[in-house]
């Protein structure tokens, strides 16, 4: 298996991972799937400050996992929200723990103080890759989400990547970080 960075060329089989999700789960809060076009707009957005990195093998995506803002705020440049999806027939084996894994590594490159994992709840799969990932569980928001004939819960974790420091260290855009290091770590959790 292989990781690295996704391109936008990627788009389309990220989608198609990610399609599911949203049609036949309540693990993501969104209701309709993206057109092809949104999934692009937010592939490269995404590419622009934080790591989307994709697992591969033999030329197919098996799973991804990217960073994002938690807020809009040039305050939050500190803090990184996660999100890990694993293509249906590729779950169950240790696929998003090695996403997640990586993408922490790198994000404690840019020097993100916190991360956090939101996880629509009872979700006992994500639940154990947070705790395995060493995230600790801050709490519950309950109701916060209405699909599939349901209001559904929330649950935050958070793991401290960076110690907190005054005044913190530079945020370093993902394009930024050194090449070698970056490919040091993708070629580590890809083995």
């Amino acid at each position: 298996m292989n990781l690295r960075f996704v391109t936008p060329a990627d788009a389309p089989a990220l989608r198609d991972i990610y399609a599911p999700y949203v049609q036949n789960t309540p693990l993501t809060f969104e209701v309709a799937v993206p057109s092809r076009e949104e999934f692009l707009r937010r592939v490269t957005a995404t590419l622009q400050t934080y790591p989307y990195l994709a697992a591969e093998e033999d030329g197919e995506i098996l799973g991804y996992a990217y960073a994002g803002r938690v807020r809009s705020r040039e305050a939050y440049d500190w803090s990184a929200e996660l999100s890990v999806y694993v293509r249906q027939d590729c779950r169950r084996k240790g696929l998003g723990r090695r996403l997640y894994g990586c993408l922490l590594e790198l994000l404690t490159l840019q020097n993100v103080h916190i991360a956090y994992g939101l996880v629509a709840l009872p979700n006992d799969a994500s639940h154990g890759l947070h705790t395995a990932m060493g995230f600790r569980f801050l709490g519950r928001f309950s109701e916060m989400g209405y699909k599939m004939g349901a209001w559904r819960d929330i649950g935050w974790y958070e793991k401290i990547l960076v110690p907190a420091q005054v005044p913190p260290l530079p945020f370093i855009p993902a394009p930024q970080l050194p090449a070698e290091q970056v490919r040091a770590l993708l070629e580590r959790f890809g083995r």
